[in-house]
């Protein structure tokens, strides 16, 4: 996991540095994140959306595939209500 990081991490500065290499990676993840040993699963799709200064992405987690209790649902969402004090 650390390794796939680190390897992200490698992609994301030299994107930032390779206009041509964002583009693919953009139009293509999936070839670029192998170029860079970071494995998707068969089946999987991957989308790649950049952040703007006028534009933020948030990705909502998959819903679990078994049904949780309420306590069980806020700790998996970390606890936190947003607006409540801690």
């Amino acid at each position: 996991m650390a390794e796939q990081k680190n390897q992200l991490a490698s992609l994301f500065a030299a994107c930032g540095k390779d206009e041509a290499l964002k583009a693919r990676f953009m139009a293509d993840p999936k070839a670029v994140l192998a170029e860079y040993d970071v494995p998707v699963p068969d089946g999987m799709d991957v989308k790649v959306v950049e952040n703007a200064d006028d534009c933020v992405h948030i990705t909502m987690p998959a819903p679990p595939s078994g049904a949780l209790s309420d306590d069980e649902f806020e700790q998996a969402a970390g606890g936190f209500l947003v607006g409540m004090s801690m």
